[in-house]
């Protein structure tokens, strides 16, 4: 059972790296265990794979160059002395302001981010906030709470604890993973959404606004055409914020928010 629902979610998550709405910045939550370490790699070799079919294709240059560990646009980031710290940060935020030698794309792939210092996690604010082009950040972390609030609000969250034995799938898995969903799946998502705390509920609302904010302005920094669905999404969770604040029914308020979104992704 559980190595199906692995399967399913690993496939769901590289159906969302293939799309053109991914994210600058994911970060993981879950263990550091071959699963997820896989997990990630695997989404890895999906952003700098060559190839314009199959991706990751397992041939191209990219995926051969990644698979023996010498990719020059990938970088593995871990705690030195226990913690990540800010000279660190500092050489990536550089180094992320560099054009990649491969392929289009750059990843960084932080373990243990967690560890990270506040100090480090302030020098990375900027760089965080506003990537360049092509630059990508995926990080693992142990649990959500060790990664400081403004950090963690600009990373889209996935968590990847769900499979462990005698663990069932975490009901924050697909909390940002709206798109794709059929209506019944989102206003089931809206029902167990709205039996959290309020405070839970305002700041998921806060980090999904910050989450479809960085995603047109990843596209205005690429000169995409601007994108009026993402600007309509946000000016309904700006009014979901406002309805949840003045204490409006909270699946009433989350069923509509998630129709908007629904019918806006299918335009």
């Amino acid at each position: 059972m559980y190595e199906e629902l692995y399967k399913q979610r690993r496939e769901a998550l590289a159906k969302v790296f293939r799309s053109r709405t991914l994210s600058h910045a994911y970060l993981f939550i879950g263990g550091e265990d071959p699963e997820n370490e896989e997990t990630i790699r695997f989404l890895v070799r999906i952003l700098l794979c060559l190839s314009t079919e199959q991706q990751p294709c397992g041939e191209c240059r990219s995926c051969r160059l990644l698979a023996s560990g010498n990719h020059p646009d990938f970088r593995v980031i871990e705690p030195e002395g226990g913690s990540i710290k800010i000279d660190e940060v500092r050489a990536i935020c550089y180094d992320a302001n560099l054009h990649p030698y491969l392929s289009s794309r750059k990843v960084y792939y932080f373990k243990r981010f967690h560890t990270l210092t506040e100090e480090a996690a302030n020098a990375f604010l900027k760089t965080l906030e506003e990537p360049p082009p092509g630059v990508y950040f995926l990080a693992q972390a142990d649990q959500e709470l060790g990664v400081l609030p403004t950090v963690r609000s600009r990373m889209q969250r996935v968590n990847l604890g769900w499979h462990e034995p005698g663990a069932l799938p975490a009901e924050e898995d697909e909390e940002f993973l709206l798109e794709g969903k059929d209506l019944v799946a989102l206003f089931q998502q809206a029902e167990v959404m709205s039996k959290k705390e309020r405070e839970q509920v305002e700041e998921y609302l806060r980090d999904l606004q910050s989450y479809y904010r960085n995603k047109l302005l990843t596209g205005v920094r690429q000169k995409q055409p601007l994108n009026p669905g993402l600007t309509q999404i946000l000016m309904a969770l700006q009014t979901a914020r406002e309805r949840a604040a003045a204490n409006l029914n909270l699946r009433l308020l989350l069923e509509d928010l998630y129709l908007t979104i629904y019918e806006t992704l299918k335009i």
